[in-house]
């Protein structure tokens, strides 16, 4: 009789951690093991790409958009319904409120952080028992995995740094006490976390994410659908001999689009014919709207909003960048190095830890200077550009043997 394995996440939405997610449930070995696929919020994008033979547990599954003005109404009236039922809001105030203190005074209030462990506790209930369940990512997963699944024996996945993710560890403190393994998806990440949880140091371990290599390659040579105006900066590249940028991230604060706008404002005034692609979306769209008009780059910098597909445009682009405010493993870093592009990125721990390990890319210091430092050091440099791709160590993309620690863990 196959063993049963649930996998728990937040969200399907389009983004780094739903997406390693899959790669994972794609190499899963369904002849040994029975495959299940839970999320709290039942919405994404990526229930679309769950591969056949994982079961999903969402009932109607929603494949339209997590971060569109209807998704996030339709979670604010969860909220609201949920909170109401049986005096929730009024039980749990004292989390509530001690959530909101710590947020607001670290990292800044998270509406929907505040709430993960109430869309976990009023998320529909599991009737059947696991051999092993994996909440695949920090916060309502983790809750719901912890509080609300019967399983032999519990993981969770952490892909951020802990503390500046926004999570409150006194809070968290039972959750993650009551899994049975804690795996961190980078060295630096669970560095952090021991620091946090000493106590727990033993039972944490290092799982990088796991990516569909061939699939990578194959979707990025389906160029027939890339937008107009991206199609369009290639042609100009090819006459004007431009550079062309690419970053793949959703517009969050995190992600430092503040820094990046006045970045390129710099190298186009020193004279480098340099063009910026950004695919995502998310609520900083407006004010990096504001910003690409205040810089009067229009001409330069594009936002081009999100796509099923963004292999075509990393794997055409000459550089890709990721300065961002901090990184667990970045998703889009690795996708690039595996596309064969030279990566630009930020020296947060994450990036740092992770271009070391592919033996490759250019860190800079997270300011506006330091990132047009590093886009005209490899802009006006193709030989350097050349080098990078080169030097990329890609042997650590090997799915089959990393998932044999899973399947270790589960029968012993």
């Amino acid at each position: 009789m196959k063993k049963k394995i649930l996998f728990v996440i937040n969200t399907m939405g389009r983004a780094g951690a739903e997406k390693c997610l899959l790669s994972m449930l794609k190499y899963m070995d369904m002849e040994r093991y029975e495959i299940s696929l839970f999320s709290v919020i039942n919405r994404g994008e990526m229930f679309r790409h769950v591969p056949k033979g994982v079961k999903i547990l969402n009932e109607n599954p929603c494949v339209e958009s997590v971060l569109d003005k209807k998704a996030k109404r339709e979670l604010a009236k969860t909220i609201v319904r949920n909170g109401l039922k049986k005096g929730y809001f009024f039980k749990e105030i004292g989390y509530l409120w001690k959530m909101a203190f710590y947020q607001r005074k670290h990292a800044g209030l998270d509406f929907k952080k505040l709430f993960w462990k109430l869309l976990a506790d009023h998320a529909p209930k599991q009737e059947e028992d696991f051999d092993l369940a994996v909440a695949y990512i920090q916060g309502a997963a983790t809750y719901y995995v912890m509080d609300h699944v019967q399983a032999k024996k519990k993981i969770a996945f952490l892909h951020n740094e802990f503390i500046d993710s926004g999570y409150c560890p006194s809070l968290d403190e039972p959750y993650y006490e009551k899994a049975d393994k804690i795996y961190c998806v980078s060295r630096s990440i669970c560095e952090h976390f021991a620091k946090v949880y000493p106590g727990m140091a033993e039972k944490m371990d290092v799982f990088y994410n796991l990516l569909d290599t061939e699939e990578i390659k194959e979707k990025a040579s389906k160029t027939q659908d890339m937008l107009p105006l991206f199609l369009q900066g290639l042609k100009e590249r090819k006459e004007k001999k431009q550079v062309l940028l690419l970053t793949a991230a959703r517009l969050a604060p995190v992600k430092a689009y503040d820094l990046a706008v006045p970045a390129l404002s710099i190298v186009r005034k020193k004279g480098y014919d340099v063009k910026w692609y950004v695919l995502g979306e998310g609520p900083e769209k407006e004010n990096v709207e504001r910003l690409i008009q205040e810089a009067g780059l229009e001409d330069s910098f594009f936002l081009l909003g999100v796509t099923d597909n963004p292999y075509p445009y990393m794997a055409a682009c000459d550089i890709y960048v990721q300065a961002t405010r901090y990184e667990g493993c970045c998703t889009s870093i690795s996708e690039a190095v595996i596309l064969q592009k030279p990566v630009i990125a930020s020296d947060c721990d994450g990036n740092k830890e992770q271009l070391n390990r592919y033996e490759t890319g250019i860190l800079v210091k997270l300011t506006p200077e330091g990132i047009a430092e590093g886009i005209i050091k490899a802009a006006a440099d193709e030989g350097l550009r050349k080098e990078l791709v080169e030097q990329a160590d890609m042997s650590d993309f090997e799915p089959y043997k990393a998932l044999e620690r899973i399947y270790k863990f589960v029968e012993a």
